[in-house]
């Protein structure tokens, strides 16, 4: 029997929760069905609207939860980025090298601004089971963890930008 997961409405910003900082989970929170539902629906609706991460806040939900992933032969990043469930992240950036890249953000839709970012960056954090893990990523998914921490932070790139002259509409 297939069960459908439920596409969830994106925030934009304005809504409060966007602003706010997020919540930290316990182990025993974590593995509750009812977060463990939001999860899939996080993952579903991140593939939905064909962005590459997405946090809780985005979807109304004041928790500290993100989800990165990408199909290898995007565009975007042609490896790829496997799927992956935070919880709780913490990032330590790992040397002074910094890069300025575009950005564009599902809450900020058809928006896009050059914002600096740490190239590598260590990430620690409980995976969908609670299990504690440490990773490093550098370059594009360092990028994409930095984006979604700072929307558990209450933050959007748009704080992050120094110079307003490179936001742009994309599209038509």
């Amino acid at each position: 029997m297939l069960v459908s997961i439920p596409v969830r409405r994106v925030l934009r910003l304005g809504h409060p929760v966007l602003r706010s900082p997020a919540r930290n989970l316990s182990a025993r929170e974590i593995a509750a069905p009812e977060v463990q539902r939001l999860v899939a629906e996080l993952a579903a609706t991140m593939a939905a609207y064909e962005g590459v991460g997405l946090a809780a806040p985005q979807v109304g939900e004041g928790i500290s939860l993100f989800v990165m992933g990408l199909p290898e032969g995007s565009p975007r990043h042609p490896e790829g980025i496997e799927l992956t469930v935070v919880f709780n992240p913490r990032l330590r950036p790992l040397g002074a090298d910094r890069e300025q890249d575009w950005e564009g953000c599902l809450s900020l839709p058809g928006l896009r601004g050059q914002v600096e970012r740490w190239r590598r960056v260590e990430l620690r954090g409980q995976d969908r089971k609670g299990k504690a893990f440490k990773r490093v990523y550098e370059g594009f998914p360092a990028r994409v963890i930095q984006h979604e921490s700072d929307h558990l932070l209450g933050k959007v790139y748009l704080d992050r930008m120094t110079d307003l002259a490179s936001l742009s509409y994309v599209g038509g």
